[in-house]
């Protein structure tokens, strides 16, 4: 097994193959990484450019080459001598007619073999929901948008535009075969007990063209709307998904639906292949994706612990609030590293400058308030239009608890308004409760709630929350039960889209500490926080994650490390935007952008500079929807969105904005080398500090990337390979990135060579401006600048030493000689 160092991650899709991959494992070998890290490789849903939407668990997914494509990228790991990280899915499956247990669902229904796959709620919805029509129901037949159809994999469907297509109940579609004659072919129909129908339907792949054609004459005769009506599922109109939903969604996705993998036998289904490649040796760890989404994440890590045994690597995506940490009974490894991200970023922000900058918009009235009031009104807003469905099925069965013989007379409007005042006053994601025995965490979770429920002033209210949280703090019996997981499945996602999608698009006074896992509450931080959380750490020889980007974050390193510069400089910056929205106020519709977007333009323009109007227009898409202050996702208003995307435009190409861009061009300018060494610096504290340093695909080399799609583009394997050879040029000139690659290279070479010199934790005392430890009994020493600005060179400890890196010398990797 190969020993764990460091991790490199990579996006599976179907223009980037495990073919692909293979090819650049000698490069990835040479960098000094130890595993791959890999998105998810089972079969998804066509076309899939990022493997969350799994279709099939059991199959490798053939757009990346199938099961021996991955052997051949398997074979060639062990040859190269690396290992494989897997990313697997758990929480959810693609709702998407690739998926064969998805359809079987739909055509067997409540007692159907599939049934028990999905978090489905069958009791108050008879009729599965599928909120994703056009039009409704009604409509869309009256259009004849509708029809049956024989499809490709062997299910009658009913098809909707050619678009979406859901099975006919099992027992509709042996009638209608007995109707074309095909007696046995319905026979299997009302027999196979398979999940996905796998032998009825390949009876009907089998048909002779002439039995096919037969069939399709008696689908086309049926009366559609009274089939319809006999379904287990029933189509609506998209929108309606607002108001009513019958199955557990990923956040408020609906082409993603939960899966109940707290059931052993629904474990054992849907990880099957994961435990077979691991068995197997060909997956040497795994990373567990949402596992906050689970019914109970704790008894799912131990039945994963005890599946793959205690070597393999668990670490799973979790985001830590403030203060939180992993229980100590979980049998993880750690988590994939947000934490550790925003812990390293906060080194480089002044907390005095946010402040400053922060002060100002609260002063222009463009972003008011105080970090947390913006953060709950943000989470109401997402509870009230994105999780509508889920309070209204959590308020039902408090309701049903609530009975009057009980001396409850809490009615449902007040149950529903005491839920959502627990759920967004939540301080963390969610609790970990089981059964009717709160852990002490738990409790004091709990008790912090409830404070803030009471705080909000109104008695009525506050005294149905402390009924609800007894009731799920100590409940005995089902609706207990399901009241406690469903309220806990739905905090962490409100919380998630809350924060990390909404109020991380509103607060815009520093973008750089937006980040997944951040806390607008702490954005800088100092000295002497990072080394007691260092510290501790290094005695415990993490094996987690460390990363400084992942597909997910909000923007690449370099424009962190550059925005983070503004936070020294606060007032500078302050009189640039302001001249600058002077500057360009004759290119500014009346429609848009109001102040607080126009900050963001010009610091996303700073930030991620040279950009094109393609890239920066999809970026502000995206940031103007997930605010949803003048936008949303599901109600684009065309007339702002244009405005502000016409104005950014004209700020790149017109030329009345010449000016404008001849002085942000010196700004960026100005900024470039201190950009340049902060970027240096948090790789250097990635690379050397307790943990294993993640990177992500292509930002061993400078990334000024922002959120997605953007941060997935192709990278060239070619250049950075050749460039492990080349000559460095001096790092004022570096506008590539090799000194950042050629640090790297370096470092994971003596990680892998001398692994005792990154063992241990010492501080060192240095000047304020200047980070600095040891590790490996004092034999390395690390010492950074936290501002770039101030680039003296920095203080040396006692002793001599051989820098590693002379090459980036206001960043020191030194060994004592």
């Amino acid at each position: 097994m190969t020993d764990w160092r460091a991790t490199y991650r990579l996006q599976f899709h179907a223009g980037f193959t495990f073919d692909d991959a293979l090819a650049i494992l000698p490069y990835l070998a040479r960098l000094g990484v130890s595993h791959l890290y890999a998105s998810p490789l089972f079969a998804a849903r066509p076309g899939s450019t990022h493997g969350y939407d799994v279709a099939d668990p059991t199959r490798i997914n053939p757009e990346l080459g199938g099961r021996e494509g991955f052997d051949r990228l398997s074979d060639g790991l062990r040859a190269a001598g690396l290992g494989l990280l897997l990313d697997i899915v758990p929480n959810h499956m693609a709702a998407d007619r690739a998926n064969p247990w998805w359809m079987g669902a739909l055509a067997g229904g409540r007692e159907g073999p599939a049934a028990a796959i999905f978090d489905i709620d069958w009791e108050r919805h008879p009729q599965l929901l599928l909120p994703v029509l056009g039009d409704t129901l009604v409509e869309t037949l009256a259009q004849g948008a509708i029809a049956l159809e024989l499809d490709g994999e062997g299910w009658i469907v009913a098809s909707a535009h050619g678009e979406h297509a859901w099975p006919l109940r099992s027992e509709d579609a042996a009638q209608l075969l007995e109707a074309a004659g095909l007696a046995e072919q319905g026979r299997l129909w009302r027999t196979d007990s398979t999940p996905d129908f796998s032998g009825a339907r390949a009876a009907l792949r089998a048909l002779a063209p002439a039995q096919a054609a037969v069939l399709r004459a008696v689908l086309k005769a049926e009366d559609l709307p009274a089939l319809l009506e006999r379904q287990h599922w029933r189509a609506v109109h998209w929108r309606s998904g607002r108001d009513a939903l019958s199955s557990r969604r990923f956040f408020n996705v609906n082409e993603l639906i939960g899966v109940r993998v707290e059931r052993e036998e629904v474990f054992a289904l849907t990880h099957r292949l994961t435990l077979e490649l691991v068995r197997e040796g060909r997956v040497d760890g795994l990373r567990i994706d949402h596992i906050d989404g689970l019914a109970d994440p704790l008894g799912y890590a131990k039945r994963l612990r005890a599946a793959v045994g205690p070597g393999v690597p668990v670490l799973i995506e979790k985001i830590l609030g403030h203060g939180e940490t992993i229980r100590p009974e979980w049998p993880v490894d750690g988590t994939t590293g947000y934490e550790r991200l925003n812990v390293l970023n906060r080194v480089f922000v002044s907390d005095e400058g946010y402040r400053a900058l922060a002060a100002h918009l609260d002063a222009q009235g463009w972003v008011t308030g105080t970090p947390d009031a913006r953060l709950l009104a943000a989470k109401r807003q997402m509870l009230e239009e994105s999780f509508a469905p889920e309070l209204e099925q959590i308020a039902d069965l408090a309701q049903s608890l609530a009975t009057p013989d009980a001396a409850i007379e809490f009615a449902l409007p007040t149950l529903r308004a005491a839920l959502s005042s627990l759920l967004v006053n939540g301080a963390v994601y969610r609790s970990y409760l089981t059964g009717p025995r709160a852990e002490p965490a738990d409790r004091a979770l709990w008790d912090g709630m409830l404070a803030a429920v009471e705080a909000e002033g109104d008695p009525w209210t506050s005294g149905a929350a402390r009924w609800l949280a007894e009731v799920i703090l100590t409940g005995d019996g089902a609706t207990a039960a399901e009241l406690r997981r469903r309220f806990q499945q739905l905090s962490g996602p409100l919380t998630a889209k809350g924060l990390e999608d909404t109020e991380f698009y509103r607060a815009v006074a520093l973008l750089s500490v937006n980040e997944v896992g951040g806390e607008l509450a702490e954005a800088g931080g100092d000295v002497a926080t990072f080394h007691a959380w260092a510290a501790p750490r290094a005695a415990t020889h993490p094996r987690d994650l460390t990363p400084l980007a992942t597909h997910d974050t909000k923007r690449g390193p370099e424009v962190r490390a550059r925005l983070n510069l503004l936070s020294w400089e606060p007032e500078s910056w302050i009189a640039a935007a302001t001249r600058w929205r002077e500057m360009n106020a004759p290119l500014r519709a009346s429609e848009g952008p109001d102040p607080a977007d126009e900050w963001l333009i010009y610091q996303t323009l700073l930030g991620a500079w040279p950009i094109d109007a393609a890239r920066l227009r999809e970026y502000l898409t995206k940031a103007m929807r997930e605010a949803k202050r003048h936008t949303r996702w599901e109600n684009p208003q065309e007339g702002y969105e244009s405005a502000c995307l016409d104005f950014a435009t004209a700020l790149l190409e017109s030329p009345e904005a010449a000016g404008f861009r001849a002085e942000l061009a010196d700004h960026v300018a100005r900024l470039d080398l201190p950009t340049r060494v902060n970027g240096l610096a948090q790789a250097v504290l990635q690379l050397t500090l307790p943990g294993l340093p993640d990177i992500y695909q292509g930002t061993e080399w400078w990334d000024f990337s922002l959120v997605d799609p953007d941060n997935r583009r192709p990278v060239d394997y070619a250049a950075r390979a050749a460039a492990l050879d080349g000559a460095l040029p001096p790092l004022a000139e570096d506008s590539l990135g090799l000194t950042k690659q050629r640090a790297t290279h370096r470092l994971l070479q003596w990680r892998r060579d001398n692994p005792a010199l990154f063992e241990g934790y010492a501080a060192l005392d240095l000047p304020r401006d200047f980070l600095g430890f040891t590790r490996g009994g004092g034999k390395l020493a690390v010492i950074v600048p936290r501002r770039a600005f101030a680039l003296a060179p920095p203080p040396m400890p006692p002793g001599a030493w051989r820098d590693l890196l002379p090459e980036i010398a206001p960043v020191k990797v030194l060994i004592r000689t």
